[in-house]
C-alpha cells in the first residue's frame, strides 16, 4: 500500500467486530512504532498491550474517550526517567509525548495497511489507568490506541484547503502555488 493512500484512508474508527486481532499482527504493529523518530534517538516509549476483556471493559470505564468494544488496546507510555538522563527536562518535559505521538501515527498506518481500524484516545483517568495496570513511577500514560477490525467505514473528515494552513517565508505570506 502507497504511504500517502494510508494517510488519506485511514480513520479514526469507533465501531470494532469482536474478532481478536492475531499475534503477529500485533507485533507488526509495534514494530512500526519502534521505527518511529526521536529526540536525540531517545526511544522514550513504552507499550503495553491490553487484550484481556475485563482489564480492557475496566480501562473503557475510565476512559470517556474510549468508544466501542475493540478486542485490544495498546497503551503507549513514556519512560521520563530515560528521557530526563539523556536529554534533561526539556526532553521528559515536553519532546516524550512527541516522540510516542509519531510512533502512535507509525502504529494507525501500519494499522491501516494491515486491514484493522484504530481510534487515539488521550481522554483516560491517568492515576485509574497507572493503577490497573502497575505502571511504576517514572513511566506516564501518553495515549491509548484502540484496535480492531473495522465495523464500519467512517466517511473522510473535511480538511483546510493547504492555501488556509500553509505560509511561505513568514506567517500571512501566501505560498502562491497553492492557490486553487
Amino acid at each position: 500500500m502507497d504511504v500517502f493512500e494510508a494517510i488519506k484512508g485511514r480513520r479514526s474508527v469507533r465501531k470494532y467486530k469482536s474478532k481478536k486481532v492475531d499475534r503477529e499482527l500485533i507485533k507488526k504493529l509495534l514494530e512500526a512504532a519502534r521505527w518511529a523518530p526521536s529526540g536525540g534517538n531517545i526511544q522514550p516509549w513504552v507499550f503495553i498491550v491490553i487484550e484481556d476483556p475485563k482489564l480492557l471493559d475496566l480501562v473503557r470505564k475510565v476512559s470517556p474517550g474510549y468508544f466501542g468494544e475493540a478486542p485490544l488496546a495498546i497503551l503507549v507510555c513514556s519512560n521520563r526517567e530515560r528521557s530526563y538522563k539523556v536529554g534533561g527536562p526539556l526532553a521528559r518535559d515536553y519532546l516524550t509525548i512527541c516522540d510516542c505521538a509519531m510512533a502512535v501515527q507509525n502504529m494507525l498506518l501500519a494499522a491501516y495497511a494491515l486491514g484493522l481500524g484504530t481510534c487515539v484516545v488521550k481522554s483516560f483517568s491517568h492515576p485509574a489507568i497507572k493503577e490497573l495496570l502497575a505502571i511504576p513511577e517514572g513511566i506516564e500514560p501518553e495515549l491509548l490506541v484502540i484496535v480492531g477490525y473495522p465495523d464500519q467505514t467512517p466517511k473522510p473528515p473535511p480538511k483546510l484547503p493547504l492555501k488556509e494552513i500553509v505560509h511561505l517565508n513568514g506567517y500571512g505570506k501566501k505560498f502562491s502555488d497553492l492557490e486553487e
